[in-house]
């Protein structure tokens, strides 16, 4: 199994993130599931290097927020420095339960995941699908 890591990503695939595009992270457990994102996109990687070395400092003791989406009925989570949001949970959990444990490992694992060295992808190798022509059926 690889061993946790944050993981640089290009912003503009945070879902939810503020900004526009530049970069953004992710906390990899060892299983590769996201422990947890970035909640905004930073302009570089720098940046959002610099990012990662305050959120492994909040992680253990920081102040996280359990959140209920009423709409969806999915439990989500987040974590703030001053009243502005730092890092949130990759996706919506079914179960409280599941959301806090969620938590529980990204805490456990920031404080000493290192950061991957890979670099951040501009763009990705992805092509929008163009369906096939549909066949017009034949008028007598």
């Amino acid at each position: 199994m690889a061993q946790p890591r944050f993981q640089l990503v290009p912003g503009a695939r945070l879902v939810g993130a503020v900004g526009d595009g530049g970069v953004g992270w992710r906390l990899l457990g060892s299983n590769n599931r996201e422990l947890g994102r970035s909640a905004v996109s930073y302009p570089d990687a720098e940046a959002a290097l610099h990012a990662v070395g305050r959120v492994r400092e909040l992680a253990p003791d920081g102040e996280a927020h359990i959140l209920h989406h009423r709409g969806t009925t999915s439990w989500a989570w987040h974590l703030e420095e001053d009243g502005v949001l730092v890092a949130n949970s990759g996706r919506g959990f079914r179960y409280e339960r599941e959301c806090r444990h969620n938590l529980e490992q990204f805490r456990a694992e920031a404080p000493g995941a290192p950061a991957s060295d890979a670099h951040v992808p501009v763009a990705f190798p992805w092509q929008r699908a163009i369906p096939d022509p549909v066949e017009q059926p034949a008028t007598p």
